[in-house]
């Protein structure tokens, strides 16, 4: 094992996320991930959850170094994560070997969740710039609303993400894969199953909450509930209903070409070319 830890040392990882510098999730990840290779992490100086593939170009994207005990280094900005993809590309004078995502609290299961999420948005930016890339996200606690980072051993989850990403450094990544989505479930125990998906189309059902404020003027605030079941083999179904591991390729090819879509696309491109 340490023969092959020597052998990837000479590759570059570029670590971010869209929980911020300051994550449990993305620290604990560095800390493993320094074991196989370089690893410099440029992250938001705070947190940008839910900000799907933003890039910055009305303002200016601040950065400032920072020097962790183990010697590896990281940059604090503020952009959004997939900014930082960019920014680490500039300041590095370079492509990485691999760009790593989160690990993000909460889970980026289902299609609704991959492209509303920064966290694969960054993962998203890497494939645009042809390096490879891998999206980890942690299911949360019953007990846990996005405020506190509690309820989550991200220490295995972390150990098994080296895992992932010290198999997948040497092997030649697949073309037409934009990057792969790994979402684990809150516990991870001997028992538990990793299972090869595809995504789900949508895991909440959400809506408008309606209130009012102290001078009684109307807000609304987006909530959701989580649906009850989900189709077999789907991301969100290993993660929610088999408390598995889910490991999903995503490709970025967003062409629908059945022959239902041929049919609507032939009647109107024949019904609008003769109003032209």
């Amino acid at each position: 094992m340490d023969i092959y830890y020597i052998f990837v040392k000479d590759k570059l990882i570029l670590l971010t996320n869209d929980d911020g510098i300051k994550s449990v999730g993305l620290n604990t990840i560095r800390e493993e991930l320094v074991k196989i290779a370089k690893v410099v992490c440029f992250a938001p100086a705070e947190p940008s959850s839910a900000v799907s593939k933003a890039l910055t170009f009305h303002k200016p994207i601040r950065f400032s170094q920072i020097n962790y005990k183990d010697g590896s280094t990281g940059y604090s900005t503020t952009g959004a994560p997939a900014d930082n993809v960019l920014v680490g590309i500039h300041v590095l004078k370079k492509k990485p070997n691999m760009v790593v995502s989160g690990i993000n609290y909460g889970d980026n299961s289902s299609i609704h969740s991959i492209l509303t999420s920064g966290t694969c948005a960054a993962a998203f930016e890497a494939s645009f710039n042809n390096i490879p890339a891998i999206a980890f996200s942690a299911d949360l606690s019953d007990d846990a609303q996005l405020i506190e980072q509690k309820g989550i051993n991200f220490d295995r989850m972390a150990e098994i993400s080296r895992m992932i990403v010290e198999h997948t450094l040497d092997i030649e990544w697949p073309q037409d894969l934009a990057f792969l989505n790994v979402n684990y479930p809150t516990e991870i125990t001997e028992e538990t199953k990793i299972y090869i998906t595809k995504p789900a189309f949508y895991k909440y059902d959400n809506y408008m909450v309606e209130k009012k404020d102290p001078r009684k003027l109307p807000y609304l605030w987006l909530w959701g509930e989580q649906k009850k079941s989900f189709p077999e083999n789907t991301d969100t179904w290993a993660v929610q209903t088999m408390k598995s591991i889910s490991i999903t390729p995503i490709g970025l090819n967003f062409h629908e070409k059945s022959d239902q879509s041929a049919n609507l696309l032939k009647s109107v491109q024949e019904n609008i070319s003769n109003m032209i």
